[in-house]
């Protein structure tokens, strides 16, 4: 799994160079359009926890939690 910063041009969103190439899979996508004050952002990321939960729990990302 990856954490991707990125930009979106307004048709589709640009994925650096370096990362293109890898296989196909599931994408979780937050847009920040640049005209939201913090705390809605906050407000938005902290309503998305339990789906970012899912994702990241589960027995082949376990390995990660003792990095």
């Amino acid at each position: 799994m990856y954490a991707i910063k990125t930009r979106f041009d307004g048709e589709k969103v640009i994925i650096p160079n370096e990362l293109r190439g890898l296989p196909p899979g599931e994408v979780i996508l937050i847009f920040a359009d640049g005209t939201e004050q913090a705390t809605e952002r906050l407000a938005w990321t902290k309503a998305q926890e339990s789906a970012f939960a899912k994702a990241w729990i589960n027995d082949e990302d376990a390995v990660y939690d003792n990095l």
